[in-house]
């Protein structure tokens, strides 16, 4: 509120759009029952759940598919052929990362221990302090349990590297599109190892229709470049391209 009523005097032509209460209501009324996505038991590591295309369709594409060189998006078009639903665990800190892929569509899951924490964190540390860290996870269990009973606040205390359940949909445009981009070498291994199952399903069901998922190969190596991704200087840029014309 303080900051749309700052915009509203500085920049009244653009921030001044009518409330409906209805409307608001019925966004709070959902939010709050139907928001998060809770599973708090699943036998599922990762598994296509759906499959909603169109083969026939999708055969139509086949030269479209079969013609798509590396480093290029298939057409938005495609999308027409339908989606498929895919579910998955992963821990917190890869979901905020694939959370940006806002051409499919993904549960917000309700961050929680009951899935126990990434085992990826602990196998990269020396024994001594893998021992430690596994008594400290122990005692973070227990210690939340203090904090409070609303499961919905207790999410801000949760280490980021606990597993949750995953739902996430897409067509064949976005969900090529986000393997191919969350394959490669440069992303956190938890999320690469997904990206790497959603290609493979992708080929898996629609290889035969000329599909190609172009995935980088490069073992998971810690590389300098990751240093170097930052958009800082961008950013700064474009604040002060921003500054002048104002």
């Amino acid at each position: 509120e303080a900051i749309e009523s700052a915009v509203q005097e500085f920049l009244p032509n653009s921030f001044g759009h009518k409330r409906y209460e209805e409307t608001e209501e019925y966004n709070k009324w959902w939010m709050r029952g139907a928001y998060h996505y809770e599973a708090k038991s699943t036998e599922v590591d990762f598994a296509l759940m759906h499959d909603g295309t169109d083969k026939n369709l999708i055969a139509s594409y086949k030269e479209v598919l079969a013609s798509r060189p590396p480093k290029t998006e298939l057409p938005r078009e495609i999308a027409e052929c339908g989606t498929l639903r895919f579910e998955f665990l992963l821990d917190f800190g890869s979901f905020r990362d694939i959370q940006r892929h806002r051409a499919v569509v993904q549960r917000m899951p309700l961050h929680t221990t009951h899935h126990g924490f990434h085992p990826l964190y602990i196998s990269e540390l020396p024994e001594e302090f893998a021992q430690e860290a596994r008594k400290l996870l122990k005692n973070v269990g227990e210690a939340l349990l203090e904090i409070t009973q609303d499961k919905f606040l207790l999410q801000y205390y949760i280490p980021m590297g606990y597993l949750m359940p995953n739902r996430l949909t897409g067509d064949l445009h976005a969900l090529t599109y986000l393997a191919e981009l969350r394959a490669t070498r440069f992303v956190h291994p938890t999320l690469r190892q997904r990206a790497f199952q959603i290609a493979q399903a992708l080929e898996t069901r629609f290889g035969l229709y000329g599909l190609t998922v172009y995935t980088d190969s490069d073992p998971d190596i810690f590389d300098v470049k990751r240093g170097k991704q930052d958009i800082v200087e961008k950013r700064a840029g474009i604040l002060y391209k921003l500054t002048k014309m104002l």
